[in-house]
């Protein structure tokens, strides 16, 4: 039984408590800490959950593991204040929003001997999974190139729009696209973008060229521009030697289609209610069970640091005009 803090009270530390509830023989949250002491958490107190001061809650012995549910300028201060308490840290994407601060996070875990794994729910939600394990078939041969789309409604002011808080939309939202191609086809080399700034100074559009090693090329873009009812309208194309596949989240009668040679379009269809929690349940498990030993299946710190190296690299681009080469 592994017992859980949960740092942050919002509507992902409500999810976090909600996940873990759902897996009474593995897991229990015992506490919570927030920024404003004594406001109500209701998720919290209804799983039997104590308020604890932030640091009181860092460092209790009723405690094994922190979910850090913070705002993203404040990852690397809490998770690496938790290692180095000797807690098993889980991290809401993203790792960090500096490469440096990534860098900091992976050799802490290091020489803590604590596990630390980064929340990219992508990599726990079935359409997304379902087109690597299409790759791995081979049937399609090689990637060549591919499109990905991520697009929301905006507009109002959040600290998710804040350059220093939240990082924008590329932090916040392409972010998973982001660690979706780092799964699907690697490390790209270097990358031009642009974008459109928000009124608070972070990007709410960018649209990025993604250059890999061998010459295969893919094309980004994420906003949150749209007005409602639009909401979340998420799109990926991947092109390979003998077919493509094509992913739209909101299509729920055709959410994955499969061209391969020779052969009729294939379309697959995929669990898209509730993806939320499930994907957290599904998180959480792999978290877990990698504490019992076993080895990571998807969530991979080394790949959620380089995708916070491409995000800032998409940043400083779409600042500055020149290509950037990704460190």
């Amino acid at each position: 039984m592994i017992r859980f803090g949960i740092l942050g009270a919002g509507h992902f530390a409500a999810a976090h408590v909600k996940a873990l509830q759902r897996m009474p023989e593995r897991a229990r949250v015992i506490g919570y800490a927030r920024r404003e002491p004594g406001k109500v958490f209701a998720e919290g107190e209804a799983a039997g959950a104590h308020e604890f001061p932030v640091n009181a809650l860092l460092v209790s012995d009723e405690v094994d593991a922190i979910s850090v549910c913070v705002p993203n300028h404040l990852h690397r201060r809490y998770a690496e204040a938790a290692l180095c308490a000797g807690k098993h840290v889980f991290c809401e994407k993203p790792l960090a929003l500096s490469v440096e601060d990534a860098d900091v996070l992976l050799r802490v875990a290091h020489e803590s001997g604590r596990t630390l794994m980064v929340g990219h729910l992508a990599r726990h939600i079935p359409a997304y999974w379902a087109v690597a394990d299409i790759l791995a078939e081979g049937r399609l041969g090689t990637p060549r190139a591919a499109y990905v789309s991520r697009m929301h409604c905006g507009g109002g002011r959040s600290w998710r729009m804040d350059p220093v808080m939240g990082g924008g939309v590329v932090f916040d939202l392409l972010i998973h696209d982001i660690d979706l191609l780092r799964w699907y086809l690697g490390r790209p080399q270097r990358l031009i973008a642009r974008g459109h700034r928000h009124e608070q100074g972070g990007y709410d559009y960018v649209g990025a060229l993604l250059s890999y090693v061998g010459g295969m090329t893919v094309v980004v873009e994420g906003g949150f521009v749209f007005r409602p009812p639009a909401g979340l309208r998420a799109t990926l194309r991947l092109v390979c030697e003998r077919g493509h596949i094509e992913i739209n989240t909101h299509d729920a009668q055709a959410p994955i289609r499969v061209f391969e040679e020779g052969q009729p379009e294939r379309i697959i269809t995929v669990k898209l209610d509730n993806l939320h929690i499930d994907g957290l349940v599904s998180e959480f498990t792999e978290f877990l069970d990698t504490l019992d030993g076993m080895p990571p299946k998807r969530l991979h710190l080394q790949d959620a640091r380089d995708a916070v190296a491409v995000a800032a690299a998409i940043v400083q681009s779409a600042g500055t005009g020149p290509e950037v080469f990704i460190t």
